[in-house]
């Protein structure tokens, strides 16, 4: 499957780039990842031996090529930034390295997608799908606010794998097993009160 620019294919060893443009007029460019290195992130991060220390996450993302901001290494730059713009970050919880959020594009601003960059952003976003499918079977679908839609993955390791896209941007998620279980605790009790049940 192509990725809008001609002659660029999914699997090759940049970013593809489809012309998008700014609110003043000024050109602009949507940036998908080729589905092998958005495997490749993706894996580097979901096959981890969890928990991890944030030695360990930190050499993952060094690893990976991503660039830590200079006054907080969980938030980091990659390939797909736009002017050196933070576009990704390790998340935390009780001060644990509890997963990443990784772009798989460069994000067009919400109201300056086009005709060119919005059926890219869905093309790339069923690109991975697949792709990851194919490695971990199929995961669970599920449509947001605001347009967005994803699939989920609990993996046999407890991580949880996320794959969202709305117009503009796709990106992966990674939770820890300690947050997957939460998160999936919290399901019951919606499941079995509604969504407005409160946990004491």
């Amino acid at each position: 499957m192509s990725m809008t620019d001609p002659g660029t294919a999914p699997g090759n060893a940049t970013a593809s780039i489809v012309p998008g443009h700014h609110g003043d007029g000024l050109p602009q460019t949507v940036r998908i990842l080729p589905v092998e290195r958005a495997i490749e992130w993706i894996r580097a991060w979901a096959e981890l031996d969890w928990p991890i220390t944030w030695e360990t996450a930190y050499a993952t993302r060094d690893k990976l090529g991503w660039k830590p901001a200079p006054d907080d290494g969980r938030f980091f730059t990659t390939e797909l930034s736009a002017n050196g713009q933070v576009d990704g970050s390790i998340s935390q919880f009780e001060g644990e390295a509890s997963g990443a959020n990784i772009p798989l594009s460069s994000v067009i601003p919400v109201g300056q997608e086009n005709d060119r960059s919005t059926p890219t952003t869905w093309e790339a976003y069923n690109a991975y799908v697949e792709a990851v499918s194919r490695i971990y079977g199929q995961g669970k679908k599920r449509t947001g606010r605001h347009g967005t839609i994803q699939v989920d993955w609990t993996l046999p390791n407890g991580v949880t794998l996320n794959i969202g896209a709305l117009p503009g941007l796709v990106e992966a998620i990674i939770e820890s097993p300690a947050l997957t279980e939460i998160n999936e605790h919290e399901l019951h009790y919606i499941e079995k009160y509604g969504e407005d049940y409160v946990d004491d």
